[in-house]
């Protein structure tokens, strides 16, 4: 007797046999001859139950089915199968996040200098960002395609375009090439610009709520174009002021953002900076922290307070964490602290401040005539904030890594968290390590080894080469104190002339007097000049 199973893979009936045993059995009737068949008949036995399946055969006897019938089961259960695979493939890339989809602040547009390009980095990859003549800014990868010189050395042309410095060729802000210098105009040279290999790979780049944002994927600008930003809170609401400021640190994104999203640490770490705004160490005290939802977006969470409201916290992924909250003795005072953290190279990121507020607004810095609060000091000011951990979040971040023998699932061995206070630092890693693949996504030959640690504590909290070189603000304020230094040294070199030549004593006292006061003016400015450069911190001599 030759197999049913067999005659119908040979007639080409049924697609194939493990289709047959994935949907289960299957009832057909078939007729005598093809059920009698002998084996050397095979062939001819496999022709007629073929014939017999396309002429409906079986004439609708129980149990009977036609091909068609069979076919659509077949093709039913199939369908069944795949939709419940597709179902979990969403679900695990629901599951997962994608770090070159998203975006990422850079900079404060009011700190942005549109005179020159702008190098960054940003997982990894360094990029050039500049303003057309129109005010539009522009993201392109820091290789010119020619002969792959960073772009970023070049500079803004007359028609907008960013002009490499080595051989003058131009390219737009879609990375078209506007420009190459050397080429003949006729021929295959003139068309030069035109080709596939002459053009600079363009990145999405927008501006919300005064804050440039970069999206890291030049392969999705549609979905870029879909993807709101992630904006401050409270900035836009009536009645409300803000200030931003950046800073470049060197430490990692990972810790970074796990200091961010830790309030426990403030009023220790933070101790008496800036009169004490933000606490003092013997205010250190048990935090009531709870995180309400998490998942593959970050997660939301509330302080817990022993009067008034809880505090509102919200980590979004990957680089935002917000704080709101009410001042209790200042009626209907609210203020949001929106932190930003930007994973620029390993073992670096960029960190990013938002505080808003809506109360004493006269004394916020701003473009209107009557806040006359200088911007470059608010910066300052938060540069001191950032002073007060650099330092050991630097060394730390090495000590996880040795601690934890470099997997990442392993911090939760690495730390001792026993209170509620660290919840949100365990919220923070566990994303990490559930959800982000374990890490930073860095884009492919990154090397991902942390630099060598810095020894000194100048180049850890290098306030010039991390944030006043790089902030038009800042840049043009420390220029403003220099002169005014040099000026002052000037006019007291001057008075104490007039004082030799004059002969009248009481008049010669008040020119010496007078050159004394403008010698100890610039002196004292030398101090507010060497905050540009470098402040430092030392726990150990702050009382």
């Amino acid at each position: 007797m030759c197999s049913l199973r067999a005659l119908s893979a040979a007639a080409g009936g049924v697609p194939a046999a493990a289709g047959l045993k994935k949907s289960g059995p299957i009832s057909v009737s078939v007729p005598a001859q093809v059920q009698n068949c002998a084996v050397p008949d095979f062939r001819k036995a496999a022709v007629a139950l073929r014939v017999w399946i396309e002429r409906g055969g079986g004439g609708g006897g129980r149990g009977a089915r036609s091909s068609s019938a069979v076919h659509a089961t077949l093709q039913s259960r199939g369908t069944d199968e795949e939709k419940i695979e597709e179902e979990k493939e969403e679900e695990r890339s629901r599951s997962r996040f994608n770090w070159t989809t998203n975006w990422y602040p850079v900079i404060p547009v009011a700190d942005f200098d549109k005179a020159v390009p702008y190098p960054f980095h940003i997982l990894g990859r360094k990029v050039v960002i500049w303003c057309d003549k129109e005010g539009q800014f522009h993201c392109l990868l820091d290789a010119c395609p020619h002969r792959l010189a960073p772009l970023s050395e070049g500079r803004v042309d007359e028609a907008g375009c960013i002009q490499c410095s080595y051989h003058g060729w131009s390219f737009r802000g879609d990375g078209s090439c506007a420009k190459i210098p050397q080429a003949k105009p006729e021929g295959a040279q003139a068309r030069a610009c035109e080709q596939t290999r002459a053009q600079a790979v363009a990145l999405p780049l927008l501006v919300k709520q005064g804050i440039l944002f970069i999206w890291p994927d030049e392969s999705s600008p549609e979905l870029a174009r879909r993807t709101p930003p992630p904006t401050a809170s409270c900035v836009e609401g009536e009645g409300w002021c803000a200030v931003e400021t950046f800073r470049d640190m060197c430490y990692g994104f990972d810790t970074g953002m796990e200091n961010l999203v830790d309030p426990a640490h403030i009023p220790v770490a933070h101790h008496m900076v800036n009169g004490g705004v933000l606490g003092k160490r013997s205010q250190a005290t048990a935090l009531d922290l709870e995180v309400k939802a998490e998942g593959p977006l970050g997660f939301s969470a509330e302080m817990k307070k022993a009067v008034g409201p809880p505090s509102i916290h919200t980590f979004d992924a990957p680089s935002r964490f917000t704080y709101e909250y009410e001042l209790r003795n200042i009626k209907g005072a609210r203020a949001a602290t929106t932190t930003y953290c930007t994973p620029t190279q390993p073992g670096r990121c960029r960190i990013i401040v938002v505080n808003a507020r809506n109360f004493m607004i006269g004394l916020s810095s701003g473009p209107a005539w009557w806040q006359i609060f200088p911007r470059w000091l608010d910066h300052q000011l938060m540069l001191n904030l950032l002073d007060g951990d650099a330092s050991l979040l630097h060394e730390q971040e090495r000590t996880l890594v040795e601690k934890s023998g470099n997997q990442p699932e392993a911090w939760a061995k690495a730390y001792f968290m026993p209170t509620t206070a660290d919840r949100y630092v365990g919220a923070f890693r566990n994303w990490l390590i559930r959800h982000a693949g374990k890490g930073i996504g860095w884009a492919p030959g990154v090397d991902l080894n942390l630099p060598p640690l810095l020894e000194k504590k100048e180049d850890i909290m290098n306030r010039y080469s991390s944030h006043t070189q790089m902030c038009k603000v800042c840049s043009a304020a420390l220029e403003k104190f220099k002169l005014a230094r040099k000026l002052l040294f000037l006019v007291g070199l001057a008075a104490l002339g007039v004082a030799a030549v004059l002969a009248d004593p009481s008049s010669r006292i008040k020119a010496v007097i007078f050159a004394a006061i403008s010698g100890a003016i610039g002196w004292w400015l030398g101090g507010w000049i060497q905050m540009f450069y470098y402040k430092g911190y030392n726990h150990a001599r702050i009382p």
